[in-house]
């Protein structure tokens, strides 16, 4: 750290601190988006977190792998009946038949599936209106809400089924009628009910992974921006610490001239770009705490000494306070966590009565209990 105390500020340090400034206030910008990114990624992996732990026994995978297989045959066994009623792209009826069972499954599983009532009972406990309801109460209306939706896709389930039921039997006529055919319904004839069934009953957290993959991708996505956003502020803030300290070296007056908060905030945030807490050590923006510093000044025969301190701290905050007759100083310093004084200029009269004046440089931690003894020259 070089400081020129007596010294006015050079036409180029003072440039080399605006860059300084101007740089910080990036940092400070980006800090400002990731934590406004964090604020939407933090509930988002929370409910993530809470969902697998909730769905882990609820073999979610492998049901939906299931439902894959069993929509392909399905269709297969199907499709001649979709063929009938619509000729030109019975694909079509086939993907309406899996949209429509998937819906019907979601209706169901919430009176089929404990799992999905408890993160139904999760995601109603984060509802700002209920903080204050019994979790009896909550449990209830969750109970209550998947009934109803239960007994709604029990009737659309069985009326999908018989209408499944009632084409198949017939096509099965027209066939008998058009002589292509001498079996009269059978088995086989029921198959596309009975894979019709199994796919409603293997879909039942279709929609649940669905909601999953979307909130992971959206999770990852504001992950990355968080990510991005703390990487734009560390890079910015290096760069406005090391062109701060060039405005030092070639003059700026830190102790005369001023020091804008974003500054300070940029040394804070350069201490602390390391930490495994990175959100909230460097990200965050951390709240001002008055500091207080003691000291006793001794000369160098054991005499104490009345000084003027010039106090000058790590994250560039300054104080200036004469000492009593004893030595003895204690400066308050509104300054951010962990801040430590890293120069002083001691000024002060020897005992021939001339002024002298001295630089002492170092590591002091703030709220000292114990006064730090430095010795003058």
């Amino acid at each position: 750290m070089i400081i020129n105390w007596n010294k006015p500020s050079t036409d180029k340090s003072e440039n080399l601190y605006s860059i300084s400034d101007e740089v910080a206030a990036r940092a400070n910008s980006a800090s400002k988006r990731a934590r406004d990114t964090f604020e939407i990624l933090k509930p988002d992996e929370e409910k993530l977190s809470q969902w697998d732990k909730i769905m882990s026994n609820a073999y979610v995978v492998p049901f939906t792998i299931a439902f894959v297989v069993i929509c392909i045959l399905e269709y297969y066994f199907s499709r001649e009946i979709y063929r009938d009623i619509l000729p030109q792209a019975p694909w079509v009826i086939g993907i309406g038949i899996i949209f429509i069972s998937i819906v019907i499954a979601e209706l169901l599983v919430g009176m089929l599936s404990s799992h999905t009532r408890n993160k139904r009972f999760f995601e109603e406990q984060k509802i700002s209106s209920n903080a204050s309801r019994p979790e009896s109460d909550i449990r209830a209306g969750v109970f209550k809400h998947a009934r109803g939706q239960f007994v709604f896709g029990v009737i659309l389930f069985i009326a999908i089924g018989a209408a499944i039921f009632y084409f198949s039997k017939e096509r099965v006529d027209r066939e008998i009628a058009a002589g292509i055919r001498e079996s009269l319904f059978g088995i086989q004839d029921i198959l596309p009910v009975l894979f019709y069934v199994l796919e409603v009953l293997a879909g039942l957290f279709v929609f649940y992974l669905f909601k999953r993959s979307v909130l992971a991708l959206k999770n990852r996505s504001n992950r990355k921006a968080y990510s991005k956003e703390v990487e734009v502020a560390r890079a910015h803030t290096s760069e406005s610490c090391k062109y701060f300290d060039n405005a030092e070296k070639e003059g700026y007056n830190t102790f005369l001239d001023d020091v804008s908060n974003n500054i300070h905030l940029g040394f804070y945030r350069n201490k602390h770009q390391n930490t495994n807490q990175q959100h909230l050590n460097y990200v965050n923006e951390p709240e001002k705490e008055l500091q207080h510093f003691k000291a006793k000044f001794i000369t160098v025969n054991g005499q104490a000494a009345q000084v003027t301190v010039d106090a000058l701290t790590e994250y560039k905050f300054k104080e200036s306070k004469t000492s009593d007759a004893s030595g003895v100083i204690e400066l308050s310093l509104n300054s951010y966590p962990e801040d430590q004084i890293k120069q002083f200029r001691i000024t002060y009269f020897n005992a021939d009565n001339e002024k002298v004046i001295e630089d002492i440089s170092g590591n002091y931690s703030l709220n000292n209990e114990t006064p730090y003894e430095i010795i003058l020259k």
